[in-house]
């Protein structure tokens, strides 16, 4: 026999009050509302929109920052290749500079290069294991963006590469 009181439903437990209850849950909109909600139709199509849009404009964004690094590592490769002539040949010599040049023309940069921190001995020769400094400092021009009436919108990007460098060429000198 069933006592005075209980619920068939739980076995003694009183049902939830089903106007609380929602069809997706306890605290969900009521129905007029929730119909409002979802009726979005084409805005997702829109949403796709913007989000490429977005997308496109980031990539592109780091796509011109690159550049920038891919000059400053070119800048330091030409210094590293005119350091490591200048150390075998033991002075600042034509095939340094031909170096120097070939690689600007290749890149198509155009770097100041000076020599720095040497002491030379017998002319423009640099003795073994003497150091030196080959310091180059380039202009880099970042277009931000380029309007149809007017000029581009530039930064100009200063880059300085220095290395340093030991002769490896033994100088017999003449007294």
């Amino acid at each position: 026999m069933k006592a005075a009181g209980t619920s068939a439903y739980t076995g003694g437990a009183k049902p939830m009050n089903k106007k609380h209850r929602g069809m997706r849950g306890r605290f969900s909109p009521p129905l007029p509302f929730r119909k409002l909600l979802t009726n979005q139709s084409g805005s997702s199509y829109f949403d796709l929109m913007v989000k490429t849009l977005v997308v496109i404009t980031l990539m592109l964004t780091v796509i011109s920052f690159l550049s920038v690094f891919t000059t400053y590592l070119n800048l330091n490769h030409i210094c590293r290749r005119v350091v490591r002539v200048v150390e075998l040949e033991g002075q600042v010599s034509d095939r340094a500079n031909d170096v120097f040049y070939r690689l600007k023309q290749q890149t198509g940069l155009s770097p100041d290069m000076t020599v720095e921190d040497v002491e030379y001995c017998d002319g423009q020769k640099i003795q073994l294991r003497d150091t030196f400094t080959v310091t180059m400092t380039y202009s880099y021009s970042f277009t931000i963006f380029t309007p149809s009436f007017a000029p581009p919108v530039e930064i100009q990007i200063p880059m300085k590469v220095s290395i340093s460098g030991m002769s490896e060429h033994y100088w017999k000198l003449t007294q």
